[in-house]
């Protein structure tokens, strides 16, 4: 068997390699990519949303319901803008036709409702900040075997140069040793911005998840102050 496989391989070693840097290129175009996208999607939620908790709150202080609903709504592709969105579209049968809120046996129900539907939004937005980081994981762990793999492609052709001439003298063995460098080294570069950029959304989604549940208990605690007064 070792007969028939060993050959093959040193016979189709060239287009291998060069099978494995052109997939290795592929992923390198589509990490950088993602990379791109996921930057811009989470600059633009992090610009919408700077302030935007302290303007629904005024409004909310105030019993100005339709007014902080209309802030979220502006504040498009804003991850806070979601989640407090859904809940103050639960407590908005507790305004009243003057500024302020109903507070009493309604106000318990509202709360509840509100709660788990800025928890489902929360979800909801989480999942959509992750979009596509798994591939970014995916493509950060496997990109250094698949260089592996032309680096020994290209270490076996210069051995089987090494066995027709009869001699290590460089010349017989510059081509595979430099096939498997370049393999290794372009794996490398398809890796590490992608486990550098996958460490940092991640730990960004983390912090932005924080800041939703966070935001959400302000939204009720607010509203409970102000339908007291």
């Amino acid at each position: 068997m070792d007969q028939l496989i060993i050959p093959a391989l040193m016979h189709a070693g060239q287009y291998l390699v060069a099978f494995t840097l052109t997939a290795l290129a592929l992923s390198s175009v589509y990490s950088l990519s993602v990379i791109g996208e996921r930057w811009w999607t989470f600059r633009q939620a992090h610009t919408a949303s700077a302030g935007l908790l302290t303007r629904v709150l005024d409004e909310v202080e105030r019993g100005r319901l339709q007014g902080a609903l209309a802030d979220c709504k502006a504040g498009r592709g804003s991850y806070l803008a979601a989640v407090l969105a859904v809940g103050l579209r639960e407590f908005l049968p507790l305004e009243s036709a003057n500024p302020g809120l109903h507070a009493g046996p309604d106000m318990d129900r509202a709360t509840f409702a509100a709660r788990e539907a800025m928890q489902r939004s929360t979800a909801v937005e989480i999942e959509r900040l992750e979009h596509r980081l798994t591939t970014l994981a995916t493509l950060g762990n496997i990109s250094p075997f698949v260089g592996l793999f032309g680096t020994v492609i290209g270490i076996m052709r210069a051995f089987d140069a090494i066995s027709r001439t009869g001699t290590g003298a460089l010349a017989s063995v510059s081509t595979g040793i430099a096939e498997a460098l370049v393999a290794t080294a372009a794996g490398l570069f398809v890796a590490i911005p992608a486990v550098t950029a996958y460490n940092h959304f991640v730990s960004r989604v983390k912090s932005y998840a924080t800041e939703m549940d966070a935001a959400a208990s302000e939204l009720v605690a607010t509203v409970h102050r102000a339908a007291q007064r």
